[in-house]
């Protein structure tokens, strides 16, 4: 399997790592939109997933998000201005400083969170019987190094 080239289904040309993760995100993000339209939820855009999953019932402020998605502040406002104005977050002022706005879930929100990961975790599922337990970790453990890799260097 790893002896010869593979053709890459959208260039043809020779496969490389950026064109299989463009693919995989592409493909993930096209089964998001499926299914969150299916959960109700038709006006989502998956795109915002990751900085909504990171929005926990301890809160998080704009800040955090922009750091973690590693984004610019003013682009994780925009999304959260969004996730906001659909009902699925809100923002409360901070305790500890009046002029941080701490972002929770609504009720809503906690309802679309817990649906998008149980199903995050049957797709998962579905992985490991396309391509076995220990393929999937190994999968798994070589993004998160090739992440760490990167990490590093922009320390």
């Amino acid at each position: 399997m790893y002896g010869h080239e593979r053709k890459n289904k959208l260039t043809g040309k020779e496969d490389n790592l950026f064109a299989t993760l463009y693919i995989l995100k592409r493909a993930m993000d096209d089964w998001g939109s499926r299914n969150i339209a299916h959960w109700g939820y038709e006006n989502f855009n998956i795109t915002y997933m990751p900085f909504f999953m990171n929005i926990g019932s301890e809160g998080i402020s704009n800040n955090e998000i922009a750091e973690k998605m590693r984004v610019t502040k003013q682009a994780a406002s925009r999304i959260v201005r969004e996730l906001e104005a659909s009902g699925l977050v809100r923002g409360e002022k901070s305790d500890s400083d009046g002029r941080s706005v701490k972002l929770y879930l609504t009720e809503e929100g906690e309802k679309l969170q817990g649906i998008a990961m149980n199903e995050a975790k049957s797709l998962r599922k579905d992985y490991v019987k396309a391509i076995g337990r220990e393929r999937y970790e190994i999968a798994e453990t070589v993004l998160k190094e090739l992440i760490d890799f990167h990490e590093q260097k922009l320390k």
